[in-house]
């Protein structure tokens, strides 16, 4: 009974955009598997893309999903009209900055290195000025390294994109990388295949919110729609067929009863 009420306002939301409001969003994301990559076809892939493209054709809202360096995304995001970017972390400094539609995804983050490099002795990664951090550009984790410790040209490296930190870490031109949990399991066999050891976690950061976030000239009527459809995926079980081979059930199941206390 509440998939269908939510399905009537999704229709009802879609009718009323206002007159005009009519624009193609243009839909940004970055290399960050499983979620977006693209894939031996050079095709933009993943699970959270297939969701998107899921919500899309719920919405009538035909558009191509571009993947970019997360720097250059977010500041066209910031700039640019019409602009929806994905997965995109909401935090109180970023909360006026966009309009948001989510929960995506609920992630834990924390700071690992290689365990060949780093043994199983407790760090403090603030105190180890031997260790070298990466991470990328306008990422939401940045300040905190430098909270640790880490100055860029120092002992931070700050890349375009998301997925060069681990790259380095791989060739042991970094110690230090921020991964999610959603991440950490493929991460780990990547490693383990080309370097022939572990990840060792070393500090949990933060757990971290996941979202849509468009674009402040997108008409509020919009949004609506687009937040009742993704509501209606949580409840009707479309997003789970879509995460359950990919992401724990932990997750899954706290996007579902947040849909249902909404």
């Amino acid at each position: 009974m509440k998939a269908w009420w939510l399905f009537l306002l999704v229709l009802f939301a879609i009718e009323a955009y206002p007159e005009g409001d009519v624009t193609h969003l243009r839909i940004l994301t970055e290399h960050n598997p499983p979620g977006q990559y693209l894939n031996e076809h050079g095709e933009l892939a993943g699970v959270t893309v297939a969701f998107i493209r899921q919500l899309q054709h719920r919405l009538d809202e035909p558009a191509e999903i571009e993947l970019l360096p997360w720097a250059r995304a977010f500041e066209i995001a910031r700039r640019d009209p019409h602009i929806a970017l994905f997965e995109t972390a909401r935090t109180p400094e970023r909360e006026p900055w966009f309009q948001w539609v989510g929960p995506l995804k609920y992630v834990q983050t924390a700071i690992y290195g290689r365990a060949d490099r780093l043994g199983m002795d407790p760090l403090d990664t603030g105190l180890n000025a031997g260790l070298i951090a990466c991470e990328y550009r306008h990422s939401l984790h940045v300040d905190l390294l430098k909270h640790h410790g880490y100055v860029e040209g120092k002992n931070l490296v700050l890349t375009l994109h998301h997925g060069d930190c681990f790259q380095m870490l791989l060739r042991g031109r970094v110690d230090l990388v921020v991964l999610h949990d959603a991440v950490v399991a493929e991460r780990e066999k990547q490693l383990q295949a080309m370097a022939g050891t572990g990840l060792y976690r070393l500090k949990q950061i933060r757990e971290v919110e996941l979202y849509l976030a468009f674009s402040l000239d997108v008409a509020p009527k919009r949004i609506a729609a687009w937040q009742q459809a993704l509501q209606q995926s949580y409840l009707d079980g479309s997003m789970r067929q879509l995460y359950q081979p990919v992401y724990s059930e932990y997750l899954i199941e706290r996007l579902e009863q947040w849909a249902q206390q909404k």
